[in-house]
């Protein structure tokens, strides 16, 4: 009986010395495993530390990705327009209308001016190139050479084309690169030839791409405004439509000239057709007789005449 107690008392005390030493495996792996990624943190924020707080490029402060900033498009715009001014003194106005534009750093791209029969200009049409930038100056100073009696303006929006055009330039160049390097490697005489015709008729398409920007850039850089200067009293007016006898019967007139001249060409184009009709039917119409009258000759017994 002591015997089975002393061995119940060795297998309990035994067991207690095996979970004692699984408890102290368990409690250093778990150490290791906290102390080890603590120690990586610790190290890292150290990095961050000596970095003085930068965040690193293409992340933000919160280490998300960061997006990129669009790229800015300068819209391109159209401007146009009309003015029209009432002045005592239309010549002298037209020359202050020419000295502010210039002082605008614009010109003057045409002009056309009316006289009285005295010799006195009455009317003058001033055809403006301004910067866009000073369109807005360039009518109100205008405004103030007289009394507006009226005005007009329009825009349009061509950034798409100005970006389209733009981007096929650059297209077009790139391929003109790769072409003379085919030249260049380029052996027969036949290989020769349709590079150097592919390479002209693209040169030819980037010059016309190049002038339809210059085009666009110039249009867009300067506004076009159209200044008419008139005396007082005498501006512009739409005219009432003629009526009466006398108009009706120019009308009517008019229209029979019109219908004669269709008529005539007409005539005119048929004339040698019925010409060679007239050489060829009549001389058959006169010998028609004849040529239904003319007898059978008479056939021998062999079948002969």
């Amino acid at each position: 009986m002591r015997r089975i107690r002393g061995a119940v008392v060795g297998m309990a005390a035994l067991g207690v010395v095996l979970l004692a030493g699984c408890g102290g495996n368990s409690n250093e792996s778990t150490a290791e495993g906290v102390s080890g990624p603590a120690q990586r943190q610790d190290g890292g924020s150290g990095a961050s530390a000596g970095d003085s707080g930068k965040v690193a490029e293409g992340e933000s402060s919160n280490g998300a990705p960061k997006a990129q900033a669009q790229p800015s498009v300068t819209r391109a715009i159209i401007k146009t327009g009309s003015l029209t001014v009432e002045a005592d003194d239309v010549n002298g106005q037209r020359q202050k209308a020419i000295t502010v534009v210039t002082a605008l750093r614009g010109q003057v791209a045409s002009e056309d001016t009316g006289s009285n029969a005295d010799g006195k200009i009455t009317q003058a049409n001033l055809v403006l190139k301004v910067p866009t930038a000073s369109y807005e100056t360039a009518i109100q100073r205008l405004s103030d050479l007289g009394k507006r009696v009226q005005i007009h303006q329009e825009s349009a929006d061509v950034t798409e084309q100005v970006v389209d055009v733009e981007s096929r330039i650059n297209s077009q160049r790139a391929s003109l690169d790769r072409m003379r390097t085919l030249l260049a490697k380029a052996n027969t005489i036949g290989e020769i030839v349709s590079v150097e015709t592919e390479l002209t008729r693209r040169e030819a398409d980037l010059e016309s791409l190049l002038a339809k920007q210059k085009n666009l850039s110039l249009q867009t850089e300067l506004a076009t405004l159209t200044l008419t200067l008139t005396e007082k009293g005498k501006a512009p007016v739409a005219e009432d439509p003629d009526r009466g006898f006398l108009v009706g019967l120019k009308g009517g007139w008019n229209a029979f000239v019109a219908t004669f001249s269709a008529l005539a060409t007409a005539l005119g184009a048929v004339l040698p057709f019925l010409v060679l009709i007239a050489l060829i039917g009549v001389p058959l119409w006169r010998n028609r007789h004849r040529l239904r009258r003319q007898p059978a000759l008479p056939q021998t017994p062999d079948g002969g005449q």
